[in-house]
């Protein structure tokens, strides 16, 4: 009789655990965005991106491009799992060139399968 006791016990809580997830909503896209910042000068050019969410999302990924004068000159992307920020920074990073060029980095972000957005920012000193 005490086994059958502990199997009831067991039971009970397994529903607990399953109704208390179940309270809960995941997150969801809609409270995420793309953020992109000037990229900077550091021995190379380097861009600065970033999917950013109220909450943590099972999968983030974030794709970046840095253009000189319009023209991609690299790019690179980054997936993070169960988090609420995925950043992505050096992967993208390309040498300066001699003169004075504009420099942007230009980032897609997504929340699972998810297009969260695009931004985009340009660096406004001379390098």
């Amino acid at each position: 009789m005490p086994s059958r006791i502990i199997v009831l016990v067991a039971v009970g809580l397994g529903s607990l655990v399953v109704h208390g997830a179940a309270a809960r909503p995941a997150p969801s896209a809609a409270n995420c965005s793309t953020v992109a910042s000037a990229p900077f000068l550091y021995s190379v050019v380097i861009p600065v991106s970033a999917v950013q969410c109220d909450g943590t999302q099972r999968r983030l990924r974030i794709e970046t491009r840095l253009t000189r004068d319009g023209l991609v000159v690299a790019s690179a992307s980054r997936t993070c799992r169960d988090t609420s920020v995925c950043w992505l920074t050096v992967d993208a990073s390309a040498p300066d060139e001699p003169g004075n060029q504009l420099w942007c980095s230009v980032a897609r972000g997504y929340a699972g399968t998810a297009f969260v957005g695009e931004a985009q920012a340009c660096e406004t000193d001379d390098f």
